[in-house]
């Protein structure tokens, strides 16, 4: 299976839980792109935050997302390290 599908599938599946508890009933995380970076080696993973609560707090966030998916790349990476771009998409 593909890296990012796999991924995509271990946030909507396994960590789903969590994700609705930080971020908010309907809330969601969306793998936009997942490219691997030979000159750093490393991963970049391009993700949206669509959320359903506006009273999130931004912190939250800001470093909740990038744990979330960082806890789903412990499953589907192969120990490369990874670097979390991530946009928000709010009512």
């Amino acid at each position: 299976m593909d890296r990012k599908l796999y991924l995509q599938k271990i946030l909507d599946t396994a960590l789903k839980n969590r994700v609705t508890e930080m971020f908010g009933k309907n809330s969601y995380i969306k793998i936009t792109n997942l490219i691997y970076v030979r000159s750093k080696d490393c991963y970049t993973i391009n993700a949206v935050l669509h959320l359903d609560d506006l009273e999130v707090d931004s912190e939250l966030i800001t470093d909740g997302a990038p744990l979330i998916i960082k806890q789903a790349w412990v499953v589907v990476g192969d120990k490369k390290p990874i670097m979390v771009n991530f946009s928000l998409d709010v009512p």
